[in-house]
């Protein structure tokens, strides 16, 4: 057997259904030696770990890419930087040169091990075949355990073979234990100190972020709202955690939250924060923590305890776990009960945001505001679909709730905090592949688009039936926007716009540009139905530059 068909066999032996990454790769090239695991094949190297870690979101799995040697593994780099910051596991398995011609000037030699070191949990060079199994299921628990992760696995050319310079090596296929993900459950004593906190609360409240996402929390998070009549709002990466239809979901934090999660989080008394970090973006720059409030923070890390705000409890260990040790705990509790009267308090206050978001929708603008044309996919689209984001000034209308609302039996695939642009267009193709009976839309500026439209093909290659829809104001709008605002002049204005309806068409895809305001929702609705015949969508919509939803944030 050659190495790299076993390798794909213990991919495979993983759970995992399909592997990223152009078609020269060898992992690529036996990916279909492993019965139940799919390649797909990419029109670029950089696009791969961004769609493993759709897949991974969607799925529960590890995201396995991989590339070529040299340049190809340099084209990970980003990738790898974002899923770090995502904590998404992910395995990068890639070649590299022969170590008997190493230092002699090979070609596409380079120093992978060190690129990838800086943006990794872990790199290694599998030195010896018979090790093979150990480092590939040692990369999968790195990457599945503690914080998740990326790591990244090297196959020099005289271990794997060399199919170019024809070096064959024939192995028996070794024996291959599947990584296993090992989650540990919280100190009972500060679980019990926590329940004291939440049950004696006036004003409490819950936020839900990636974290609790990765451990697979909903049931429990769902549990513990209801029981405890708890409002909860989420970071980017905890929404869909519980639909936001759901009558205690405020919606977004931090930079992403509406007046009425502000004007709550003001007031509460006990803040609940699981699986999330406490970034910049998550908290206002570390300002959202109200005044004489306690803080009870979990996460899977101790090393994230205490490391932005410093908690009254702080919790190590996996959210989903931790949170059943809480409704355990209020389970035989005759003082954990819901408050009704904070329940109507949050359903008055959010009809009255709903009222205000309709209206302001409702505008006939040409161009279309941005915030109209998200309103409008979350009506279409609507419950039952994987909202993919993208990292830019109009499409973050996208992460602003009730703007959009993530409703029932629905996802969000997000990006974390180095936010690479790009992700969300070729995410989408990868949300598909993995949720096919989902409707699946990604919300993208044009400058994000544009640095990844390589990709169309690919989904109409593999069947990726989703839609995009690009908010096209000819620029790349935050850097726009704080330029005109502090020098009154900018650098990113495209004066050249290529036509996405026409570049659509030819990569077989539907295209369609939007040319008034009332297009927009008839071509949403053919949009969704062409999905449904397996067809992939691009919606040029042109729209021009409102950053308030920012600035009513601040």
């Amino acid at each position: 057997m050659y190495p790299w068909e076993a390798i794909a066999r213990m991919v495979r032996a993983q759970g995992v259904e399909f592997t990223w990454g152009v078609g020269d790769s060898q992992l690529q090239l036996y990916a279909g030696k492993a019965p139940g695991l799919r390649g797909v094949n990419l029109r670029y190297e950089g696009s791969a770990p961004f769609m493993a870690m759709a897949y991974s979101r969607l799925s529960g799995m590890p995201g396995v890419c991989s590339a070529s040697t040299g340049p190809g593994v340099a084209n990970l780099v980003p990738g790898a930087l974002e899923a770090l910051y995502a904590c998404s596991p992910l395995v990068m398995i890639c070649p590299s040169v022969n170590q008997k011609t190493e230092g002699m000037g090979e070609f596409q030699e380079c120093d992978q091990l060190g690129m990838m070191r800086p943006v990794t949990k872990w790199s290694a060079r599998v030195h010896d075949i018979g090790r093979l199994s150990w480092y590939v299921r040692r990369a999968f628990s790195l990457a599945l355990n503690d914080q998740p992760g990326p790591v990244f696995l090297e196959i020099p050319n005289d271990v794997g073979g060399d199919i170019t310079h024809g070096l064959p090596i024939d192995i028996e296929e070794p024996s291959y234990r599947p990584a296993e993900r090992i989650r540990s459950a919280g100190d009972p004593a500060q679980v019990r100190k926590a329940v004291d906190l939440l049950v004696g609360a006036k004003r409490p409240v819950i936020i839900a972020g990636n974290g609790a996402m990765l451990s697979g929390a909903r049931e429990s998070f769902r549990e513990l709202v209801e029981l405890l009549g708890l409002p909860f709002a989420t970071t980017p990466g905890g929404r869909g955690i519980v639909s936001e239809r759901h009558p205690l979901a405020l919606g977004g934090v931090g930079l992403y939250r509406n007046h009425v999660t502000a004007e709550y989080l003001k007031h509460a008394d006990v803040v609940l924060a699981v699986g999330t970090r406490n970034e910049a973006f998550q908290t206002h720059r570390w300002k959202d923590l109200p005044a004489g409030a306690k803080l009870i923070h979990v996460d899977i890390s101790g090393a994230e305890i205490g490391r932005n705000w410093l908690p009254d409890v702080g919790i190590v260990g996996d959210a989903s776990l931790v949170l059943q040790q809480m409704l355990a705990e209020m389970h035989g509790r005759r003082d954990a009960r819901a408050d009704s009267a904070l329940a109507e308090m949050v359903r008055r206050q959010k009809e009255h945001l709903f009222t205000e978001v309709d209206e302001e929708c409702r505008t006939t603008e040409y161009p279309i505001p941005a915030k109209r044309v998200v309103h409008e996919v979350s009506s279409v689209f609507g419950d039952g679909t994987v909202l993919v984001n993208e990292n830019g000034s109009q499409d973050s209308w996208s992460y602003f709730y009730p703007y959009y609302t993530v409703g029932d039996d629905s996802a969000c695939v997000t990006v974390a905090e180095q936010t690479c642009m790009g992700m969300g267009v070729v995410g989408a193709i990868a949300a598909k592949l993995t949720a096919p009976d989902k409707n699946v839309v990604c919300i993208t500026g044009d400058g994000a688009f544009q640095m990844y439209m390589k990709e169309l093909p690919t989904a109409a290659q593999y069947g990726a039936a989703c839609t995009w829809v690009v908010l096209n104001n000819s620029a790349l709008g935050w850097p726009m926007y704080y330029q005109m605002n502090t020098v009154g002049w900018n650098t990113t204005s495209y004066r050249v716009q290529p036509d996405f309806q026409a570049i659509a068409r030819a990569s077989g895809c539907y295209g369609r540009k939007i040319n008034g305001a009332g297009e927009l929702r008839p071509a949403l609705e053919e949009a969704l139905r062409l999905n449904t015949q397996g067809m992939p969508v691009v919606l040029d919509v042109p729209t021009g530059l409102d950053m308030s939803h920012f600035e009513r944030a601040g």
